[in-house]
């Protein structure tokens, strides 16, 4: 994300976010994966356990890129049969709002998103407590929206199926995803902004709540296109593989 230049060892020039001293510290962040909205998705082998034992807290956290008009509702991650157990969604609305579907519904959220600009995104779920314990983190903190939500007895679907880029047969996304991530933990606050400003600088394992960090897809790289067509899980062992898809998804454009 170039928001401003820092001037390293040597005279070397990174990017940095606003307010974030020093820069890159030999880890890179050099691909993201690109959604055609049609047929184009990543679909898991299984489905990753949402909290601890499917019943503690948990967090998802992505970046994302619209490419289109955001018109017509986009899904960015799905995963369970639905039924009786619902399925669990997070997915853009046709006025480009961010949602969450499950056995629960956030209703459509103030957390918007603007065409072809990357956007930080968390939802985090707190199994403690009924009052603001779940909800949407945009950009490290700057929009917050928080609701209200018994999820006691609550566990989410594992049948089926786990998909990047739309849900089992419709609502493709167009644009790019990076760094999806997993946590078995409502991220604080502190730890939202963490990420935020960690993306093209600091590993994932070596975060603070590194401990806490269940799955992690990064969308190309290391290694760019030689991924191609197999997207490995950096930590849960859950690869993702590339359907409808070529090496050419893997796309140099990056927060």
């Amino acid at each position: 994300m170039s928001t401003g230049i820092g001037i390293g060892v040597a005279g070397q020039v990174y990017d940095l976010k606003p307010g974030v001293p020093g820069g890159g510290a030999g880890y890179t962040n050099k691909y993201s994966m690109f959604f055609d909205g049609n047929n184009q998705y990543l679909q898991g082998a299984s489905v990753p356990l949402l909290g601890t034992a499917g019943t503690g807290d948990w967090s998802i956290s992505f970046w994302v890129k619209p490419k289109s008009t955001i018109t017509s509702t986009q899904r960015l991650f799905s995963m369970g049969a639905g039924g009786a157990q619902f399925q669990t969604q997070i997915y853009i609305t046709a006025s480009a709002l961010m949602q969450f579907q499950g056995p629960w519904s956030d209703g459509s959220t103030p957390i918007g998103l603007t065409k072809d600009v990357w956007q930080h995104i968390v939802y985090r779920v707190n199994r403690a407590s009924v009052t603001n314990n779940v909800g949407f983190v945009s950009n490290g903190g700057a929009q917050i929206n928080n609701k209200n939500q018994d999820t006691s007895g609550i566990t989410f679907d594992q049948t089926g199926n786990f998909f990047l880029g739309r849900n089992a047969g419709s609502y493709g996304f167009e644009g790019n995803l990076d760094e999806f991530a997993v946590w078995n933990k409502y991220l604080s606050d502190g730890e939202c902004s963490e990420i935020y400003n960690a993306t093209d600088a600091v590993d994932y394992t070596t975060l603070s709540f590194a401990a806490n960090l269940q799955h992690w897809w990064r969308m190309g790289d290391p290694t760019g296109q030689a991924e191609y067509p197999t997207i490995a899980d950096q930590m849960g062992g859950m690869d993702m593989l590339m359907n409808n898809m070529s090496s050419a998804n893997i796309e140099t454009d990056v927060p």
